[in-house]
């Protein structure tokens, strides 16, 4: 948890905070990148405070030496469903739409129907799972680079892929005590198998920390 203060912090006071948004974004609503990158304005229900979530955006070869923009509907109709919004998720939307108005980031693309998309990137152009993933390269990069030039005692972040931001924002979810079955409909698993995998090893973990805690009352 520390760490992804410290991530989200720093990625918000940086020349990064563009990101920052996205970043909230996800990690607030354990949503696929996909998903969040293929995210409508018309999707977001702001007033009660949900997302809809029908469809994911990919930029996947179609040949040789080309690529393009695919929505593509969720494998099975777990994938379709209303992701709650909490206030940070909610927070993260608002700063979003100011900053697309106050900087004219409007997406004018339509891709196979679909237009206005919620997250574009400096070139009006929607998000791609492949770009957030340079883009979080680089942040941690800069981040471990500026940490080791001021020192400290600051652990240095791991390398993270766009899928960990969803990980660890499942993994939030059962620390707060969400049940398995509402973890599952958030998450869109087709199986309760995938959700209770996460689950019990988040359990494992606050269990090994409560130990601990009781070993160090003991020795003190």
């Amino acid at each position: 948890m520390v760490q992804q203060d410290n991530f989200l912090t720093y990625i918000k006071n940086s020349k990064y905070a563009y990101y920052y948004p996205l970043f909230v974004f996800i990690l607030e609503t354990a949503l696929r990148v996909g998903e969040v990158c293929g995210l409508t304005w018309d999707d977001v229900d702001l007033e009660h405070g949900f997302v809809n979530i029908t469809h994911q955006l990919q930029y996947n070869n179609v040949g040789k030496d080309a690529c393009q923009y695919q929505i593509l509907t969720p494998k099975s109709k777990s994938g379709v469903r209303n992701v709650p919004l909490s206030n940070a998720a909610r927070d993260a939307l608002m700063e979003q739409m100011k900053n697309q108005i106050e900087m004219d980031k409007k997406t004018e693309i339509e891709i196979d129907g679909y237009k206005d998309f919620v997250f574009s990137n400096r070139q009006n152009k929607p998000f791609i799972t492949q770009t957030i993933g340079r883009i979080l390269n680089r942040i941690v990069d800069d981040y471990n680079s500026d940490i080791k030039k001021f020192g400290g005692t600051i652990e240095p972040l791991p390398h993270i892929h766009p899928h960990l931001l969803r990980h660890t924002s499942c993994s939030r979810m059962a620390e707060a005590g969400v049940d398995p079955r509402t973890l599952q409909d958030i998450m869109g698993h087709a199986s309760m198998k995938m959700t209770m995998e996460l689950y019990n090893h988040v359990t494992d973990e606050r269990l090994t920390n409560e130990i601990q805690k009781l070993n160090n009352r003991r020795i003190s």
